[in-house]
C-alpha cells in the first residue's frame, strides 16, 4: 500500500494539484445560467436511453409496436437538450471544470495520499 501511495504522489497530476492554490472562481456560487445548463445536460441523459427503454416497455405492455417509432425522436430530443445545456454553460466553463477536477484530485490526495 505504501508503494502505491508513493507512486500516486509521484504522478504529475497529483503534484500539480497539490501545488496549485484553490482558484477563487470555485469559491463563488456558480451563475444561474451554469446551473440551468448543468441541469439540462443531466436531463438529456434521462430523456435519452432510459426514456427509450420505458417507451419500449410501454409498447410491449400495450402490444403496440408502432410506439417504437417515437424512439428516434426521443433520442434526437435528448441531443437537442444536451446541446442547449452546453450552449448555456458556455466556453468559459471549461477552465472552471479543469480547476474543479484539480481541486478534486487535491482533496483526495490530501485525504488519502499525503501522510499527516
Amino acid at each position: 500500500m505504501k508503494r502505491l501511495r508513493r507512486w500516486l504522489v509521484g504522478r504529475s497530476m497529483v503534484q500539480r494539484a497539490l501545488a496549485t492554490p484553490v482558484p477563487p472562481l470555485l469559491l463563488r456560487r456558480p451563475p444561474s445560467r451554469v446551473v440551468i445548463g448543468l441541469a439540462l445536460i443531466g436531463a438529456s441523459y434521462v430523456v435519452g436511453w432510459p426514456a427509450i427503454a420505458a417507451l419500449g416497455a410501454i409498447a410491449a405492455w400495450l402490444k403496440a409496436p408502432q410506439l417504437l417509432l417515437g424512439a428516434p425522436a426521443l433520442y434526437g430530443l435528448s441531443w437537442l437538450v444536451f446541446a442547449g445545456g452546453l450552449a448555456l454553460i458556455g466556453r468559459g466553463s471549461v477552465g472552471a471544470a479543469r480547476a474543479c477536477g484539480l481541486l478534486l484530485v487535491r482533496r483526495l490526495a490530501e485525504r488519502f495520499l499525503v501522510d499527516s
